[in-house]
C-alpha cells in the first residue's frame, strides 16, 4: 500500500478561483423567516416591546405604509430607552437605526454573513428588488444554512466516492466537510483510482478546498508522474 496521491504526504488542492463558488452559495430566502413582524415609524414603545418579546428576535424592522424598509430597532434599543429618562412617550421613529442595514432576498448566505460580520449585528431585515420587507434572517439561520451546506457537499462527495467503479475501500472511507473544505481518507485500488476520484470531488459545486489523505494498493502509474 502507498501513500498519499501526490508526494507521499496529505495535499490540499484549492479550487480554480475563476470558477469555483464560495461556500454558501444557497440564497438568502430559503433561510429566512416569514412572514417578518415589523413596526411602523409611529408605533408606541409599549408595543414595541411586546413584538419585540413576543418574536423571540432581537430586532423590529420599521417599515413605511407601503412595506418599505426605513429603519431597525433593536432590543438593546428598547432596554436603553428603559434605562434613561424621557419627559414624552417613545414611538420607533426615536429609536430607529435609519437607514437600516438589509439584505436582498437574491444574494447568498455566504454575502448576508460578510454582512452581518461586517456590521456587528445579528439580524438583518430582508428585502425585494424595491426594498420592501420579506422577511428576517439572524444570525442563526445563516450559521445552520452553512453547516446544511458543508453536509451537502459531503453527502455528494460520499456518493461520487461511493459509486460502483471508483475503486475505493468503502471501510477505509471518510470523508468531512467544513467551511467547503472537503478531507478524504480512505484506500483504493490503485494509484489512477485515487487520482481520479480526487479530480472528481475537486468539481463539486462550492468546494472551496481539497484535502487528500487516499492511499492505494497497486501504484499501476510509477514513472508517469513526479512525485
Amino acid at each position: 500500500m502507498n501513500h498519499s496521491i501526490l508526494d507521499g504526504t496529505p495535499t490540499e488542492t484549492f479550487a480554480d478561483p475563476g470558477h469555483a463558488r464560495i461556500p454558501g452559495r444557497a440564497l438568502v430566502r430559503t433561510c429566512m423567516s416569514r412572514p417578518a413582524v415589523a413596526v411602523t415609524p409611529d408605533t408606541d414603545f409599549a408595543t414595541m416591546v411586546a413584538a419585540i418579546t413576543a418574536t423571540r428576535r432581537g430586532a423590529l424592522p420599521v417599515v413605511s405604509p407601503d412595506g418599505t424598509v426605513t429603519g431597525v430597532v433593536a432590543a438593546s434599543d428598547l432596554l436603553a430607552a428603559y434605562t434613561e429618562p424621557h419627559p414624552t412617550e417613545l414611538f420607533a421613529r426615536d429609536l430607529m437605526t435609519a437607514p437600516a442595514v438589509t439584505v436582498a432576498e437574491d444574494r447568498t448566505v455566504a454575502e448576508a454573513a460578510a454582512t452581518v460580520h461586517r456590521e456587528s449585528i445579528h439580524h438583518l431585515p430582508v428585502v425585494d428588488g424595491e426594498n420592501r420587507l420579506t422577511g428576517m434572517v439572524s444570525t442563526h439561520d445563516l450559521l445552520d444554512a452553512l453547516r446544511r451546506d458543508d453536509e451537502g457537499m459531503r453527502n455528494e462527495a460520499l456518493t461520487l466516492a461511493l459509486t460502483p467503479g471508483t475503486g475505493v475501500v468503502p471501510s477505509s472511507l471518510h470523508i468531512r466537510c467544513e467551511r467547503g473544505r472537503l478531507t478524504v481518507t480512505g484506500r483504493t485500488r490503485t494509484r489512477s483510482d485515487a487520482a481520479a476520484l480526487c479530480l472528481q470531488l475537486a468539481r463539486i459545486e462550492g468546494i472551496a478546498g481539497l484535502t487528500d489523505r487516499l492511499h492505494w494498493d497497486l501504484d499501476d502509474i510509477e514513472g508517469k508522474a513526479d512525485r
